[in-house]
């Protein structure tokens, strides 16, 4: 196992999967590595910060559901974050 999975509503064999899946990434990414990739399974999103190693990387995935991350999505679609950047 890469990590021990902190996310009591997956199991863990859904949570490695999660973290060793196929992860894309935005057109917008800077290209040397400033960017997260993101993976699903159709319920949870994997989260994941690109520069990092890989083990480093999976180890510190964060891990939405769909509900979760689209509450996340419209909140920066209605500027609620851009005091941030």
């Amino acid at each position: 196992m890469t990590a021990r999975n902190p996310y009591h509503e997956l199991d863990d064999e859904r949570y490695e999967a999660l973290l060793h899946g196929s992860h894309v990434k935005s057109s917008y990414s800077n290209g040397n590595g400033g960017c997260v990739t993101l993976a699903s399974d159709g319920e949870f999103i994997s989260i994941q910060d690109d520069k990092l190693p890989a083990e480093e990387r999976r180890s510190r995935a964060q891990v939405y559901t769909r509900a979760e991350l689209r509450a996340f999505i419209d909140g920066a679609k209605a500027g609620e974050f851009d005091h941030l950047v």
